[in-house]
């Protein structure tokens, strides 16, 4: 692991997630040897204007779990959000939970798919941060998981990080998809002078729209699909286009032509919920036997 000592430009207090804040220049600076969590703002390695903002728990293990968060109720959520974190804490492995700042743009964006803005696909940063914190952090592993909108996160993120592993649940596969006023807020705030997401996904497909971005039979990563088949409209707005692309029956799943994609139907509760925490976790590590040929163990994480 990097020993270099973690050079700050300044420092706060998260309470809420009861963790100092550590507001850096670059991933580079992310202490990996620290004995409790950190929040670490991270300047954009592309030079937008959103932030990547992370906490992280770094564990001596072969195996970084990279965490994304869903939809939020706004006036219910502050950010930043971190989802999964007490979950991941049961696993052997360095846990990386990243908030979307494309929330930042807007107090009515209830969803942003990590996606950006019009100048800066916050998708591509999130990468190269991720990267950079596995490299240095000695991490030969790289897991992406999240729920719907931190699914799709998890999915788009991990195309761009040739040898990872995405692990989503029920995720939407196009933002064109989704609840139309949930896709024009974001339209409005992160993407001026385009009136619609069609008009946007004319411009920018493979940053909205899974279907366009795995298009192609061969993919550099690796992937866990897993829908709730109780959740018919995902099904049908989502799943079954994405397994199409992907040359895969929608209804009996299993592994795509690549051998790199895997689709499991899990019924689950009724309607478009986050999986329980412990089939968060089993997919999580029956994704990393299939796909790592190695066993992901469990472990207790100090403080939680």
């Amino acid at each position: 692991m990097n020993s270099q000592e973690t050079t700050t430009t300044s420092t706060a207090w998260d309470e809420r997630n009861a963790v100092e804040i550590r507001r850096i220049d670059s991933a580079s600076e992310i202490d990996h040897k620290a004995s409790q969590h950190y929040e670490y703002v991270v300047p954009s390695p592309s030079g937008g204007p959103l932030d990547i903002v992370t906490l992280y728990a770094p564990r001596p293990s072969k195996t970084l779990i990279v965490s994304f968060h869903g939809s939020l109720v706004r006036s219910k959520f502050q950010l930043p959000r971190f989802e999964w974190r007490r979950t991941l804490g049961n696993l052997d492995a360095g846990v990386l939970l990243i908030a979307d700042t494309t929330l930042e743009l807007g107090e009515k964006i209830p969803l942003g798919w990590y996606i950006g803005t019009k100048e800066q696909d916050l998708a591509d940063d999130i990468a190269a941060v991720v990267q950079q914190v596995a490299a240095d952090g000695g991490y030969e592993h790289i897991v992406l998981a999240g729920s719907s909108g931190g699914g799709y996160a998890a999915m788009a993120i991990s195309r761009r990080i040739p040898g990872s592993l995405a692990v989503s649940f029920s995720p939407q596969t196009r933002v064109g998809d989704y609840i139309p006023w949930v896709a024009k807020v974001l339209v409005n705030a992160a993407f001026p002078g385009y009136d619609t997401i069609d008009a946007v996904e004319a411009d920018f497909a493979e940053r909205v729209n899974l279907r366009r971005l795995y298009a192609e039979p061969e993919i550099p990563n690796f992937v866990r699909y897993v829908q709730n088949s109780n959740d018919l409209d995902h099904i049908e707005e989502h799943y079954a286009p994405f397994a199409q692309v992907r040359s895969t029956d929608p209804e009996t799943g299993g592994m795509d032509p690549s051998g790199r994609l895997r689709f499991v139907l899990e019924p689950m509760s009724k309607g478009h919920e986050p999986p329980a925490r412990h089939r968060f976790l089993r997919n999580i590590q029956e994704a990393h036997q299939e796909f790592f040929g190695s066993r992901l163990g469990e472990a207790k994480m100090d403080g939680e």
